[in-house]
């Protein structure tokens, strides 16, 4: 049952009274009122058929999907006939009809589909009952959310169901100081105040500790204390030491309770809380009637429907509600009130229909009023879209709360709700092909990536964004604050490998060697670690230290390794070259010949000094196939080098005519190993002349 009560200000105690009857008898509170069902209007939509009702007065209802129809039954209503309505070209409904039995209208609309639901849209005229029935309403077992956003639900539903907001009501009001000081000496009355100072502040821990020296007191003032512990108390959860206290004080000294009204409302709240809903009721009662025509009375209406709502009576506070926002339009009370009657659809309505709450929220959060009740819709509409709306849209959203409320009473659900909200996004992102974009939305969100890190290609993903967008310094800037994170635990190797990178391609040394070090010692058997020797032994080769080199890369010469970067094998060849191992710098320097690229700028070194390891083995006839290959590929200077080495090695296998043939190519053209080329000619020459073996 839906009661929508009108209760103008004058006689707002009478309709108190009529509020408390509906509570208590909610199937006839309302039946002696007159009412009449005034017109009805059918608007189809995509999916689902409108159909306004609109009364004379807010109506007292009871709606039924019966199978093959729906049924609305309204006490204390009639109606014309409608005939024209009883057959309609529709496709939802076929027709509507009315009766009336003993007071009660019954409205009734057949269905032409077998798998129709019915809804009921709140309007802003409570005489106005809108009801949507169809296909496109019916709710599945689950909430109709967007895919992909099932962890945003289960982490936030529940604590939005259970978010007691302030319902409203009366503000704190300190005690009269004359009181005091008629009860108190001077020093003992200023101490009272502080405490209900330190109370008003939302420091009721410290108020409870001043307010306790006062309960040995005399019965008056000890009766304040109680009733201020009560208050304290409750404000902390301890509902049955606030009870305690409250009837202590009210043991003392119930009068006091007319002098300061505003503790019933604590008091109340206690006894709720406690179980004791009749006596809370009753006792907000008492308090309401003492508020009939101030501003507080819409407050604590709401405070009454929050009351009764959470003893079972949601029909009856939903009618509260709506008579606080028909009665007190503008008011904070309004806000508080409209927010409650779009709380009933926050998570059951489809995935179409969302921007229709959305514009409610939407409304409360930019009409003024009480500020908690506007950061409570924006936090809701931000919550909507991220359920509902497109990745984007929905951290875009989620964003901009968190920026404007960084330390609000959401704040900690806003973050993990982004952080959920970033992995779609990711997605999103990763698919089209959008570096730029990935590597923005990582270094924006870096805080909120935790959800990201659950899948295990994210860490390598981003990077390849970082790579192609030429991003090498935001790269080791953010790996060096995400390898530190939890979270990002599993990724933590590749992220300190790629740190290592980083820093070696932006010529930071220390850091590359410091960072790489580090890897070393914290992950000893991960597989990226002979990528990280292969870094360090660069480094060594780099600065001059050959030794150092050797060490770092002597794994390449282990079974079954393999470099990662093409030039480890050769730093390992001419470090063993230098050390004399022309074995191990034959093998190594063999490897990085095969493997590198025609237009690696090492290659040609890499034949030359493949050629000197072999020579120095006396594999002449290698060394000279070496040496050939790496002059073809050789340009100025460097192919004289070779020429020069080639005739060397084509002496030593005793081809004299084509040794003297490399010679003179070489030195014609020209530089220093031209002219070593002309000597070495020269000097060969004489040798066979004087053997008598020139021509």
């Amino acid at each position: 049952m839906t009661f929508t009560l009108r209760i103008p200000g004058p006689g707002f105690f009478l309709g108190l009274v009529t509020i408390l009857l509906a509570c208590a008898l909610p199937h006839s509170a309302l039946a002696q009122q007159d009412n009449r069902l005034l017109r009805i209007a059918v608007y189809p939509h995509q999916g689902f058929t409108r159909v306004n009702l609109s009364f004379q007065s807010p109506p007292d209802y009871t709606l039924r999907a019966l199978p093959g129809r729906v049924r609305l039954e309204v006490r204390g209503a009639d109606s014309p006939s409608f005939k024209k309505l009883r057959s309609l070209n529709d496709k939802q409904l076929a027709g509507v009809t009315t009766s009336e039995l003993r007071g009660v209208l019954s409205v009734s609309i057949p269905l032409r589909v077998a798998d129709a639901g019915v809804q009921v849209v709140d309007c802003a005229n409570p005489s106005v009952l809108s009801l949507d029935i169809g296909p496109g309403v019916k709710r599945a077992a689950r909430v109709d959310i967007a895919p992909g956003r099932a962890p945003i639900l289960s982490g936030t539903e529940r604590f939005v169901r259970d978010f007691d907001a302030d319902p409203g009501g009366v503000p704190f009001a300190p005690t009269d100081g004359k009181v005091l000081k008629g009860l108190l000496p001077e020093g003992e009355a200023l101490l009272f105040q502080q405490g209900e100072s330190l109370l008003y502040r939302d420091r009721a821990e410290e108020a409870i500790n001043v307010f306790s020296m006062f309960t040995n007191k005399a019965t008056a003032p000890k009766a304040l204390a109680c009733y201020r512990l009560g208050e304290a108390l409750e404000r902390l959860g301890r509902h049955q030491d606030a009870l305690s206290y409250f009837r202590q004080g009210e043991g003392l000294w119930p009068q006091y309770l007319e002098q300061a009204p505003e503790l019933l409302q604590p008091y109340s709240d206690a006894l709720a809380r406690t179980g004791n809903f009749p006596a809370a009721r009753a006792m907000l009662l008492r308090l309401m009637n003492r508020y009939v025509g101030t501003p507080y009375q819409a407050e604590l209406l709401n405070r009454l429907a929050d009351l009764i709502e959470r003893n079972g009576h949601k029909e009856a506070a939903l009618a509260m509600y709506r008579s606080v926002v028909v009665y007190s339009a503008g008011s904070p009370a309004a806000g508080r009130a409209r927010l409650k009657l779009a709380d009933r659809e926050l998570f059951t309505l489809s995935r179409d229909r969302y921007r229709e709450l959305l514009a409610k929220y939407q409304a409360v959060y930019q009409e003024p009023g009480d500020p908690a009740s506007r950061d409570e819709a924006l936090f809701k509409m931000t919550l909507l879209l991220s359920l509902y709306a497109s990745p984007k849209e929905a951290l875009e959203t989620v964003v901009t709360y968190d920026r404007r409320y960084p330390r609000g009473i959401f704040s900690t659900i806003i973050k993990k709700m982004r952080e959920e909200i970033l992995f779609p996004v990711y997605q999103e992102t990763a698919a089209a092909g959008n570096d730029q974009g990935l590597v923005q939305l990582a270094l924006d969100n870096r805080e909120y990536l935790a959800r990201c890190f659950g899948d295990p290609g994210f860490a390598e993903r981003v990077s390849q964004a970082f790579e192609k967008s030429g991003a090498t310094a935001k790269e080791l800037e953010l790996f060096g604050y995400l390898q530190q994170k939890n979270w990002a635990g599993g990724s933590a190797p590749f992220l300190v490998a790629r740190m290592v990178d980083d820093a070696v391609a932006l010529g930071n040394v220390p850091l590359a060697e410091a960072t790489a070090r580090d890897f070393l010692s914290r992950f000893p058997r991960d597989p990226h670690l002979g990528r990280v020797r292969e870094q360090l032994g660069r480094l060594a080769f780099e600065r001059g230290d050959l030794p150092g080199a050797a060490a770092q890369l002597a794994f390449l010469g282990g079974k079954g390794a393999k470099a990662q970067l093409p030039e480890s094998e050769y730093y390992l060849g001419k470090a063993l070259a230098a050390a004399k191992d022309h074995g191990g710098a034959v093998r190594s320097l063999s490897r990085f010949t095969t493997a590198a690229k025609r237009d690696d700028p090492f290659l040609p070194d890499g034949y030359f000094t493949l050629a000197t390891a072999l020579a120095a083995g006396k594999d002449y006839q290698r060394a000279l196939a070496a040496c050939q290959v790496g002059g073809s590929i050789a340009s100025g200077e460097v192919s004289g080098q070779f020429l020069y080495k080639t005739g060397e090695l084509q002496l030593q296998l005793g081809e004299v005519r084509q040794a003297r043939a490399s010679w003179d190519k070489a030195a014609g053209l020209g530089g220093a190993w031209g002219r070593l080329a002309s000597e070495a000619l020269n000097d060969l020459n004489w040798r066979m002349k004087i053997a008598g073996q020139l021509p």
